[in-house]
């Protein structure tokens, strides 16, 4: 029974995220729980010896301290931000789940086919919503030029889409598949950064043209059924005859060529990105860290802070629209948010985590492992907007795909 609920919590995350805050985080919460009981149960604690498990604990603490703080230094915010640090440790849990629950990769090869059969649904919902204006159960997004498809009212199926589907694809072509496997995953493989360009979202679709690239860069030329060369050709036309057959997706894609490249002349070229809405954000971030530059201010508090009348530059373009719940910019929000303490051992962490993995790919030669290391690698790209770090539907993908990363550096499941 605890195997049945293990498997189960683990394999409706997608769905999860796509019901909305609640959803994720009591399955979150599940997962968590389930994690403390089993090593109770096996008196398996061995795990919290981890260099990686003690630093981030390190980092919990001083998120805690630093939202305390800032609670009583700064004005006109509220607790919030010591709420969710202090709830924080739920991501710090996930990020061991795999890794704790699954004894056997049959196990997981179960969890990712539910996987693989939701993320198959929300790509066809991404299609048909953007061919029909609506996704199927009548979703309709207020921007035209983005999909929302399950998510009712934001536009984060991208998101959803990059991290699971890499998951799941790199899983099934790193084993010996059948014929028709082989084909599905070879198709699932190519469909994943076109599902992500349709769905409007060019921040996630940089990132996944990235990672597909260095998949086939690195991927052993048997697990295709397309020569490289041609699957690469292939897509780069798909995407040109996409974006001019269709007048959203054309609006949405060349809107930063329009705004930046074509944008009339600056006395410097970094102007133009001013025409970028947000840059503001940027901006602020940029400020706010100047005025608090060794703690910052506190978790989830840019909210509040960035409405000071200090941070208004009428120099800036969209200066009057320079807040928002976070910055747009992880390495900003951290910066702004937790300061250079912050910042550096957060990164300080991140870089021992990814060292060990890359050391592991190499001797593996594992396209899984590879594949799971590069999208938290590319979560931290510098000037690329995203979503924030703390937040439960960016924080919750980044700690599933570390979980599996760690899972992958482990190697504690059988064979």
């Amino acid at each position: 029974m605890f195997n049945k609920i293990t498997i189960l919590s683990l394999s409706i995350l997608p769905i999860s995220l796509i019901l909305g805050n609640f959803a994720v985080n009591f399955n979150i919460i599940l997962i968590d729980l389930l994690v403390l009981y089993q090593c109770y149960k096996a008196k398996k604690w061995e795990w919290i010896k981890d260099d990686i498990f003690k630093l981030l604990l390190i980092f919990y603490l001083y998120l805690i301290i630093n939202s305390i703080i800032s609670y009583y230094i700064l004005d006109n915010i509220d607790h919030a931000g010591l709420i969710r640090s202090i709830a924080f440790i739920k991501f710090i849990l996930l990020g061991y789940s795999f890794r704790l629950l699954l004894t056997s990769e049959n196990d997981l090869e179960t969890i990712f086919k539910f996987w693989t059969i939701i993320i198959s649904i929300v790509i066809f919902d991404i299609f048909f919503e953007r061919l029909f204006g609506h996704n199927v159960l009548g979703y309709t997004s207020l921007d035209s030029t983005r999909i929302v498809s399950f998510f009712k009212n934001e536009a984060v199926v991208g998101g959803l889409v990059l991290c699971f589907g890499f998951t799941v694809t790199t899983f099934f072509l790193e084993k010996k598949l059948q014929f028709n496997s082989k084909i599905f995953f070879n198709l699932f493989l190519f469909i994943l950064p076109i599902s992500i360009f349709v769905s409007g979202e060019r921040s996630n679709f940089i990132k996944s043209l990235i990672i597909f690239g260095l998949i086939l860069f690195i991927i052993n030329k048997g697990k295709l059924l397309i020569e490289k060369k041609i699957l690469l050709v292939s897509l780069i036309f798909i995407l040109f005859s996409v974006t001019f057959l269709n007048q959203n997706i054309y609006i949405k894609q060349t809107e930063f060529f329009k705004r930046v490249i074509f944008s009339e002349k600056s006395a410097k070229f970094t102007d133009r990105f001013q025409n970028i809405k947000y840059f503001a954000h940027y901006d602020v971030s940029l400020k706010i860290f100047k005025d608090f530059p060794f703690s910052g201010i506190g978790n989830k508090n840019f909210r509040f802070v960035c409405h000071d009348e200090k941070y208004f530059d009428k120099t800036v373009k969209f200066t009057t629209q320079r807040c928002n719940t976070h910055p747009h910019q992880v390495h900003f929000e951290i910066l702004s948010e937790q300061g250079l303490i912050g910042y550096l051992f957060l990164f300080y962490i991140f870089y021992i985590f990814f060292k060990k993995n890359l050391i592991s790919i190499k001797l593996s030669k594992n396209i899984f492992h590879f594949g799971s290391t590069m999208l938290l690698i590319l979560s931290f790209m510098p000037l690329i907007p995203g979503g924030s770090f703390f937040s439960t539907f960016s924080g919750s993908l980044f700690w599933i795909v570390f979980s599996i990363a760690n899972l992958n550096l482990s190697k504690n499941y059988t064979n």
